[in-house]
């Protein structure tokens, strides 16, 4: 799987008829059929793999946690996405009201349009320094490519984010964060 992160902001209709999909295939299928396809770059925001990194950084996610969720492959520490962290800067990613019951290869989380006011204006006053020092204590042990390269690539997507949902924040829609592991 390709890991990319992409944050849709959707209409109203488009939420109640995800929402209203019964079961995580139902969901998924509406997602790659209807959503996902308008691909509007007005209304989206792709974070590549950065997604990961943004999500442990925002929602003070413990190190040396690997995995999301326990494997039964192996036995790798693992910390739960919405388990960490505060309001709003927890709901930037993996936060939000969570569409796909398994999460094991597939993201669906729905961010409805106030915390999606609340959560551009948490983002604005982040600074480069404020996000580095939170990458590397949160991102530790994640995975190989940790460090200042990788840093440099979150930062970079971040910064899109940042504005995303700047540029979001208060025209009513919900945001879906989407993404396959």
């Amino acid at each position: 799987m390709a890991a990319r992160g992409v944050h849709f902001a959707i209409t109203s209709e488009e939420r109640d008829s995800l929402v209203a999909c019964e079961g995580d295939e139902a969901r998924i299928d509406f997602e790659k059929s209807v959503i996902e396809p308008r691909w509007d770059k007005s209304y989206l925001c792709e974070t590549d793999k950065a997604w990961d990194a943004i999500h442990r950084s925002l929602g003070d996610f413990p190190p040396d946690t690997p995995e999301f969720y326990k494997s039964s492959f192996k036995d790798t520490p693992y910390a739960l996405p919405e388990a960490h962290g505060s309001y709003p800067l927890k709901f930037c990613v993996l936060g939000g009201k969570r569409l796909i019951e398994n999460e094991e290869w597939y993201f669906i989380r729905l961010i409805e349009p106030s915390e999606v006011v609340d959560i551009a204006v948490a983002l604005n006053p982040i600074d480069r320094d404020w996000l580095h020092q939170k990458y590397f204590h949160h991102c530790k042990g994640a995975w190989p490519e940790y460090g200042e390269d990788d840093f440099a690539y979150t930062w970079e997507w971040f910064a899109y984010l940042r504005e995303f949902f700047k540029r979001m924040a208060g025209n009513g829609r919900p945001v879906i964060f989407t993404a396959d592991q």
